[in-house]
């Protein structure tokens, strides 16, 4: 009957579908030429880990490249990395000359162009979407030391408002595939004393409902007040714009906290410095907003080895791939994370950060046009 012919057509076409999401699905799980498969460390929000992007070559020759070149200091308000106390960045495109050392200088741009690839094929973006590569290296930090050990607890679309995903490569570190399939609930100490990179939101198959419950909260919490700190400026700026030029000057002395408002950028948006510090950690629930808790205490504690959740060992060549926002460029409040310097006696940390941006949404360019920068006024050039 033509029912029956009907109903034998819809589940065929429903197979074929079902098959055809299945192969789709394994195509974009599936590693580069020369790359292991990655594994998933979390779904929601996605973070996956590939044991070697790099082989030992490419390492060695990526660290002696940005010793050539030479590193600059990272202070927290350094916005081409997140995190660590020195940066190199390598601008493939317009490699700087070194002289009698390019030809020795070679093997590091071949090995950066090679990694440039493979994360790209990996996130799922085009190579123009990638940012220069940046190694970073931390010091070594001295037990006992009242400093902290954590860097620049951070969300990656800090100062990047089209930032989409990020791959961040290690250069240094001997964790083994064990210790990091127990990074989920926690790791050996020689992998600790190392160095590494911790997620405190993130949930673990091993954490307690109560304590995930609390974590949750705390990271959206300080999701909303960074938010409502960089809206409450902007409306700020706004109103100095709005003063005749003669009386924007003195604004500007009345409020100096709007020299820490990022500046606009060239397409008309204006970035947010998505980063907390243990200062933010003091800021009490009566300043405008929720109590956030002890967000940057908790990564600490999780950088020195006192707490658990989703913590990862470095391990040279290995990389990490962060689903950072969304397709709409909506950052994931629950991917805060740092660095962790290697304790004292270990050799520096080291790591490359690959950072790709997305296409702005459409509703994000009719934003961008009214943001468009007034470099006229003073009020407007404070911004930096």
């Amino acid at each position: 009957p033509r029912e029956c012919r009907s109903a034998i057509r819809a589940f065929g076409l429903a197979l074929f579908a079902i098959g055809f999401a299945a192969v789709a699905a394994a195509a974009s799980a599936a590693p580069a030429h020369g790359q292991q498969r990655a594994r998933v460390l979390s779904e929601e929000p996605r973070v996956e880990f590939m044991p070697g992007i790099l082989d030992p070559g490419q390492v060695d020759a990526l660290r002696d490249l940005a010793k050539s070149i030479g590193f600059d200091a990272v202070d927290e308000s350094t916005g081409a990395t997140n995190g660590g106390d020195q940066l190199c960045v390598l601008n493939i495109s317009y490699p700087p000359p070194l002289g009698d050392a390019a030809a020795a200088a070679e093997p590091g741009w071949a090995a950066a162009r090679a990694l440039v690839q493979s994360a790209a094929a990996w996130a799922r973006l085009p190579e123009s979407a990638a940012a220069p590569p940046v190694v970073t290296r931390w010091e070594p930090w001295t037990r006992g030391s009242r400093l902290n050990r954590t860097g620049l607890l951070h969300l990656d679309g800090r100062l990047r408002p089209r930032h989409r995903r990020t791959v961040l490569v290690y250069l240094s570190g001997n964790a083994g595939e064990d210790e990091n399939r127990a990074g989920v609930g926690g790791v050996l100490p020689r992998a600790v004393e190392e160095g590494l990179t911790v997620f405190p939101c993130v949930e673990t198959d091993d954490m307690g409902e109560a304590e995930a419950t609390r974590r949750r909260k705390m990271c959206a919490r300080a999701h909303r007040q960074v938010r409502y700190a960089h809206d409450k400026l902007r409306t700020l700026h706004e109103e100095g714009l709005a003063l005749p030029p003669s009386k924007q000057l003195a604004f500007l002395e009345e409020h100096p906290e709007l020299l820490k408002l990022p500046r606009v950028q060239a397409d008309g948006s204006r970035p947010t410095d998505w980063q907390w510090t243990a200062a933010h950690d003091a800021v009490p629930a009566s300043a405008g907003a929720e109590g956030v808790g002890e967000l940057f205490q908790l990564a600490e504690d999780m950088c020195r080895g006192i707490v658990g959740g989703l913590r990862v060992a470095p391990a040279s060549g290995a990389a990490l791939m962060m689903e950072a926002a969304s397709p709409k460029l909506v950052q994931d409040w629950s991917l805060w994370h740092t660095g962790c310097s290697p304790s004292g006696g270990h050799v520096r940390r080291w790591t490359v950060q690959l950072f790709f941006h997305g296409a702005v949404p459409k509703s994000r360019r009719k934003e961008a046009k009214l943001e468009a920068p007034a470099d006229s006024d003073c009020i407007a050039a404070s911004s930096v």
